[in-house]
């Protein structure tokens, strides 16, 4: 496919539909950034890497993407005109529903690992954090309390069992953020804004991680035993337990947050901790498996990324080993 503008153009209409979703003080307005938004990114997953599987998730994310948007229609259509009812059902919970389906929350998330395969890590990247910030952005200022905390708690429960047995990087990645956000969904459901918080720590992480998969050209499972570099293993290890929220490290810091906010609601603070041991686990799993396998065979891994590049990540990885600074603070 020919480029007809340079992906940056696409970029500042992505920034363009956040920023005008975020700022917005009505519900047309938050539905026009939407559709900027979508429009804008559409382009950057076919043209940043053109082939058949790019393409493929093109279209899978536009008609997925279209329905919720819709819906989004619909109840303005209905607020203004039958008078904010469609039926039974009030405009907040076709509005929770639509948004967490953009999102990729539970039972809505099956798009999502699906998507997410088919595009490069730059994309990825995109679609795990910046994507995010206009739904949860309008579900805190929208949402309705029972609906959301339901979805939220099955997001965290399936994204933890779904990262069984992945051999995809980027599918276990998928279901990872399935799993975070139903921790952000139970933080907005008490009113709390350190769900902002927990996003912005969780999009670093997921940064670092995707930065690290695409310096050591990692794709699947069975390219962790190719690397060799005892150095490199570890960088791996540090990041991959750091989304996963082990202590003490960076990403441990928003689940301890959480576990504050939500100490008077037990049974809902014992879900997420219980999905996040699972997630845990099979992040334990990947990080043992590159350092007891070591295949001799390195034909089909390549990794030709410049020196400054590891020494950035070499500090990234940094930042998620001082992570046990700010809970000290907070301990005290």
């Amino acid at each position: 496919m020919n480029l007809y503008f340079p992906p940056v153009i696409y970029l500042f209409f992505l920034v363009l539909g956040t920023t005008i979703s975020v700022s917005s003080s009505s519900l047309f307005g938050m539905w026009m950034g939407l559709e900027i938004n979508l429009m804008s990114f559409i382009p950057l997953i076919i043209n940043l890497e053109s082939n058949k599987k790019s393409s493929e998730a093109a279209i899978k994310y536009f008609l997925i993407k279209l329905l919720p948007l819709l819906l989004l229609f619909l109840v303005l259509y209905f607020f203004f005109f039958l008078e904010g009812h469609f039926f039974f059902l009030s405009p907040n919970i076709l509005i929770t529903l639509a948004l967490c389906t953009k999102l990729g929350m539970a039972p809505f998330h099956f798009w999502f690992p699906e998507v997410l395969e088919g595009m490069n890590w730059v994309n990825s990247l995109l679609l795990l954090t910046w994507q995010k910030i206009s739904p949860l952005t309008i579900l805190s200022m929208l949402f309705h309390s029972k609906s959301l905390i339901f979805l939220a708690l099955m997001s965290a429960i399936i994204g933890a069992i779904s990262g069984f047995n992945q051999t995809s990087m980027r599918k276990i990645l998928a279901f990872s953020s399935t799993s975070h956000l139903g921790w952000i969904g139970s933080m907005m459901f008490l009113n709390s804004s350190l769900w902002m918080v927990y996003f912005f720590i969780y999009c670093f992480t997921s940064f670092v991680l995707c930065f690290s998969f695409w310096f050591f050209n990692l794709n699947y499972f069975s390219q962790l035993s190719m690397i060799q570099n005892m150095n490199e293993k570890i960088i791996i290890f540090i990041n991959m337990l750091s989304l996963g929220g082990l202590p003490p490290l960076l990403g441990f810091l928003p689940k301890w947050l959480a576990m504050m906010t939500l100490k008077m609601n037990f049974p809902i603070l014992l879900i997420l901790i219980s999905s996040s041991l699972i997630t845990l686990y099979f992040y334990t799993r990947l990080c043992f498996s590159t350092f007891t396998l070591f295949l001799q065979s390195m034909t089909w891994y390549q990794k030709s990324k410049s020196v400054k590049n590891f020494s950035m990540l070499s500090i990234l990885t940094l930042f998620s080993l001082l992570g046990i600074i700010p809970i000290s603070f907070i301990s005290l």
